[in-house]
């Protein structure tokens, strides 16, 4: 075979020969504005589903209007659940002589004993080093550092805190969100992926309305999260949607830390607020609090007061917290925070009236023995029943019956002049006309459209019936209209539906009307019921659906990477710009040389691995989060590195084209970018696994050194023979360099299409070493090939394995 020179072939048989690049080239463009079309797509529809959320909660406003038009006193939920519904089974935590020796044989929690009942929203509070973050890791599983000690109950059944995962959120201190996805987004996805399997399209919208709309942030559903370097939506906002994405899995048990820290008093009354509508469906919250505001304090059911040394000073209601105080000696100033005030008294800041020498740890015993004395339990119980008395002998309120009626009677007043075509029905033009009378405002079409669907659906007109039916159902915590109901009946809104609206019964005179009990839906599942854990937690998604669940979600985050993205590309443009510059007009390296090689797979290696870094070491909190609530790791690996490779395959291509296009080497296209393929496959595989157990701040570092390493020294074709002539390493050096077998595939690429003779001294010597390490006599061309490609795809494949495994199981104390 004649020898070849690039001087050899013009640009007309360059192109000729390589118009498969043109192609790929198209192909790729081609792909991106697929991509980009689905981006905008995906926009569109979050638009329109945020102008839906808008819509609703217009609709929803005008209908309060009318029932203050007709019935001023009735009492309405100031926002009806759509998609989340009451609890089937609650869960009480009860806990006995609780506590936690650290592994250095420090007591931290001692003897905590007590019980939060269900439905109920509870805080933890005490100074600092009362042990109060540590009694909630350990309730709810997460104390990983130290060794429990008591015994923990849920709805009276010995339980380790191991099994509560199924059905528990937690909601960690710091704000662990995703920065480059929306609000919506973020929430969507988490009830997407930790709902139960049987939710439909249409819950999941639901339920993140409720989402949205009970944590205040519907307003910004579209607005990207960001981060520190690219400020998106504000510090309290972004504590919503760290408290929203726990929430949207509907969990029967939420922990909180400090929910409140960072936040005023005006956001942290919110924030509780919030929780408060959630346990009013049968979720029992337990948070860790910092010294709160007294209006906030009073809105938790119970409080447990822990003193340093992590022993009891108090569990029970919060407005109960003062008077025992008070009982014990002390004497709150006059305007001054009984919150704070508390803090004083576990600190020892405040004295007692009648302790001379009071210390603190003195509390410990004052709340044991009020426990072991039974005069103090039966006051304690008196006090309680007092309670109730005292609610109770308050002005009677009207039951819902009653409230149904006094409705009906004042509508049949003021039907007439609803009626305004006297057919008997209020057609759309007539309700329109009421709400805008009601409200001092007129509603959109969509608006009018949307209230005749909830009051009766596929129909043009609406009775008297069907007005109060819908009327009377604002007074629930859970939206019952005839819209929802029609929709649970036709599974649109999935199995479990809800409790169908109590209909009034009317009687053959009209001016007679006797109605149903009401099956309320805000009454929730018994906490001692005998239903076992595994039934309380909900049927999850498995290994395939959240994998396209993830990828969907890898996707757009894909798409928001583009700036990054394209400082890596333009970098790699660059580094084959120079290398092709370098090689074919300064130092006129022949296209066979292996050196030139060695530096391109270098480049491409190290710029690669770098790149890679990011896909497991951006978001570590994140994924320790997503771990932790149950998130299947296979899925979540997977689908980061299928969209990668995206990224992966066209920066290979876009580093090879620019040089091959320059260099212009007489070699088919298809073959010159083989070896790079599986170059960027192992340095992927690296900068993947070294992502995983190294912290990100070390990871281009240690990278760097790693690449220097396998593909600068290992590779060498001028040192790799004396590394073959030694077993030992020869097997090592097969095993972890990249260069070893990507210039030897290169080299023999060229060497077998251009059959170089060079007639320069200096090139035939440089040649003659070449082929000592990379020409094996006896093998053929297409073996050397094979066996290149196999060692390259068993290390980027082998790497891969050890990625997951470091990413499943380094940091484990923080997936718990």
């Amino acid at each position: 075979m004649p020898s070849h020179t690039n001087a050899d072939h013009t640009w007309e048989d360059f192109w000729g020969a390589n118009a498969s690049v043109l192609i790929i080239s198209a192909i790729v463009i081609i792909m991106i504005i697929v991509v980009f079309v689905v981006d905008r797509r995906w926009k569109n529809w979050q638009t329109k589903l945020e102008k839906v959320t808008g819509m609703m909660n217009e609709s929803y406003a005008f209908s309060l209007n009318l029932v203050r038009h007709f019935m001023p006193s009735f009492k309405v939920a100031k926002y009806q659940f759509r998609g989340m519904r009451p609890k089937k089974t609650t869960a009480s935590v009860e806990f006995e002589n609780l506590g936690m020796d650290l592994k250095s044989g420090k007591r931290v929690l001692n003897g905590v004993t007590g019980k939060f009942e269900a439905g109920r929203m509870c805080a933890i509070m005490g100074p600092s080093g009362a042990g109060k973050t540590t009694f909630m890791n350990v309730l709810c599983g997460k104390a990983t550092y130290g060794n429990m000690i008591g015994t923990m109950r849920i709805n009276d059944k010995v339980t380790d805190p191991k099994e509560l995962k199924g059905f528990m959120g937690f909601v960690p201190q710091d704000d662990i969100v995703h920065q480059d996805l929306t609000v919506r987004e973020q929430i969507q996805f988490s009830v997407r992926l930790r709902g139960s399997t049987d939710l439909s399209k249409r819950r999941i919208e639901f339920i993140t309305e409720d989402v949205l709309n009970v944590m205040q942030i519907d307003h910004i559903q579209n607005s990207i999260v960001g981060s520190v370097e690219n400020r998106g939506i504000s510090g309290g906002q972004r504590k919503r949607v760290n408290i929203g994405l726990e929430l949207a899995a509907e969990p029967t048990l939420l922990f909180l830390d400090e929910p409140t820290s960072g936040l005023d008093s005006t956001s942290s009354l919110a924030v509780c607020l919030s929780l408060g509508k959630l346990c009013q469906l049968g979720m029992t919250s337990i948070m860790v609090i910092h010294q709160p505001r007294y209006s906030l304090f009073t809105l938790f059911d119970e409080v447990l007061l822990l003193g340093k040394g992590g022993e009891t000073v108090f569990l029970g209601s919060s407005l109960d917290a003062k008077s025992y105080f008070e009982s014990l000696g002390f004497e709150m100033p006059q305007n001054e925070n009984p919150a704070d005030w508390f803090m004083d008294v576990l600190s020892g800041e405040v004295s007692n009236n009648r302790i001379s020498n009071f210390k603190p740890d003195m509390l410990f015993e004052m709340w044991r023995r009020r426990h072991e004395n039974e005069d103090l339990e039966a006051a304690a119980t008196g006090s309680s029943n007092n309670r109730l008395l005292r609610s109770a002998t308050k002005s009677r309120q009207l039951s819902p019956e009653e409230d149904k009626a006094i409705l009906w009677k004042n509508l049949q007043e003021g039907w007439d002049a609803v009626d305004t075509n006297k057919d008997g029905v209020m057609d759309a033009e007539e309700l329109k006309e009421l709400l805008a009378h009601c409200a001092a405002m007129v509603p959109t079409d969509e608006v009018v459209r949307e209230l005749m669907e909830r009051m009766a659906p596929d129909s043009q007109a609406v009775t008297k019936r069907q007005f109060v039916d819908y009327l009377s159902s604002l007074s629930d915590d859970v939206a019952r209209d005839e819209k929802l109901r029609e929709a649970d009946a036709t599974g649109v809104t999935g199995p479990h539906a809800r409790q169908p609206l109590a209909s009034m019964k009317e009687s053959s005179d009209e001016d007679s009307t006797t109605y149903s009990s009401d099956e309320s839906m805000s009454s929730i599942g018994s906490a001692n019921s005998a239903t076992s854990l595994q039934e309380m937690s909900p049927d999850r998604p498995g290994f395939m659906k959240q994998f396209q669940i993830l990828t969907l979600r890898r996707l757009v985050q894909w798409w928001r990477m583009n700036r990054q993205r394209g400082i890596f590309v333009v970098a790699l443009a660059l580094g084959g710009v120079v290398l092709a510059i370098l090689d074919g007009y300064i130092t006129k390296t022949p296209s066979w040389d292996a050196m030139a090689y060695l530096n391109l797979h270098t480049c491409l290696a190290l710029l690669l691995s770098i790149f890679c870094l990011s896909v497991f070491g951006n978001d570590q909190p994140v994924f320790w989060r997503e771990s932790a609530s149950g998130i299947n790791v296979q899925s979540y690996y997977v689908a980061k590195i299928l969209i990668n490779t995206v990224d992966v395959v066209l920066m290979t291509f876009v580093f090879t084209t620019v040089y091959f296009l320059i260099r212009q080497p007489y070699i088919s296209y298809w073959r010159f970018i083989i070896p790079f393929i599986f170059t960027a496959y192992a340095s992927a595989g690296w900068g993947y696994f070294i992502s995983t157990i190294v912290p990100p701040q070390h990871g281009p570092f240690i990278v760097s050194l790693v690449s220097f390493i396998i593909c600068g020294l290992l590779g060498n074709p001028s040192t790799l023979a004396n590394f073959m002539d030694i077993p030992v390493m020869d097997i090592a050096v097969s095993a972890i360099s990249i260069s070893r077998w990507a210039v030897q595939m290169s080299f023999l690429i060229a060497y077998d299409h251009m059959n170089p003779d060079p007639t320069d001294a200096r090139q035939k010597a440089m040649l003659g070493t070449y082929e000592g390490v990379y020409v094996v006599q006896g093998e053929t061309y297409g073996h050397s090939i094979g066996m290149a490609c196999i060692w390259l795809f068993i290390m980027g494949f082998v790497l891969r394995i050890l990625s997951f495994l470091g990413l499943k199981f380094t940091n484990r104390s923080k997936q718990v």
